[in-house]
């Protein structure tokens, strides 16, 4: 009795264990499949891929590039995530030729800007066919760019508007605005006077100040000189202010803060990157 319990339990074992065997190729069959067929799909992809450490980019991110087979970016994006991007097609992204998306070049007065406009059309068409050709052979394309390429994204907004009946899908990312905020370890939106966060530029800082919001700046080649002495005309001088420069870069990373009476002191003669965010607000005088 015992020895037929013994060889109808070595009976189950083996059959469980065929069964275990064969089920899983079954499943990693169906993954390779699935990925195959993902793989397979056309579609445009507006893809962020952060801001600063390549390691802030988004496991969404890693996924939509791997199933792409054209990558549409910069050189230096390029350089950043080699290892994401070996085996893809690439094209130029032509960044330059955003500006003046839409425009009629023939209707540029001045010469040497007609003659920009023009290269820059050539270069999106170039772009435009590119992309379209790709997408018709069955290819999915993926656009990389960096930080929210929806804040202040211009290079990024005409994508949608240009491809629109491909409707193109945005793969979101880590902006400099969540990486500068992790870096001042401030509540942002906890200020003494308001509770509420305006994000801008210098253009738009005299009517939004009134009731001393705190302000996210975003300084687009503005000179900091420029924008503290307008700042000072808005808020008290005593209103704490805070550069972040190089936020998301772990080496790099820098926090400069002071106030609208001593800023300019502080930061004496230096020329920030574009990659500095200026934040204005009381919620600076927290404490950690």
């Amino acid at each position: 009795m015992i020895k037929m319990c013994v060889r109808q339990i070595e009976t189950w074992s083996k059959t469980l264990v065929f069964t275990t065997f064969f089920a899983l190729i079954f499943f990693q069959m169906c993954s390779v499949s699935h990925a195959l067929s993902e793989k397979g799909k056309s579609a445009l992809y507006l893809v962020s891929v952060g801001v600063g450490d390549a390691d802030l980019m988004t496991v969404r991110a890693i996924n939509t590039i791997n199933k792409s087979d054209v990558i549409v970016c910069r050189k230096k994006t390029r350089e950043r995530f080699a290892e994401y991007l070996k085996g893809k097609k690439f094209l130029d992204i032509s960044l330059s030729g955003w500006r003046t998306y839409g425009r009629d070049c023939s209707r540029i007065e001045d010469k040497e800007k007609r003659i920009t406009c023009e290269q820059n059309s050539k270069k999106r068409t170039k772009l435009i066919s590119g992309i379209r050709s790709a997408i018709a052979a069955g290819k999915a394309v993926a656009v990389l760019g960096s930080g929210d390429l929806l804040i202040y994204g211009g290079p990024y907004r005409w994508y949608l508007e240009e491809f629109a009946d491909l409707n193109p899908r945005i793969i979101p990312g880590v902006g400099c605005f969540n990486a500068a905020n992790a870096a001042l370890r401030k509540d942002v939106a906890l200020g003494k006077e308001t509770r509420s966060v305006v994000l801008t530029t210098i253009r738009e800082i005299e009517k939004l100040s009134k009731h001393h919001p705190t302000m996210v700046i975003f300084t687009m080649h503005t000179k900091f000189r420029d924008l503290v002495e307008k700042l000072q005309k808005l808020y008290p001088l005593q209103t704490p202010i805070a550069v972040v420069v190089y936020a998301g870069y772990k080496e790099k990373e820098r926090l400069i803060k002071g106030r609208l009476n001593t800023i300019l002191e502080l930061v004496g003669d230096e020329k920030f990157p574009f990659e500095h965010l200026v934040y204005v607000g009381d919620f600076l005088d927290q404490k950690s």
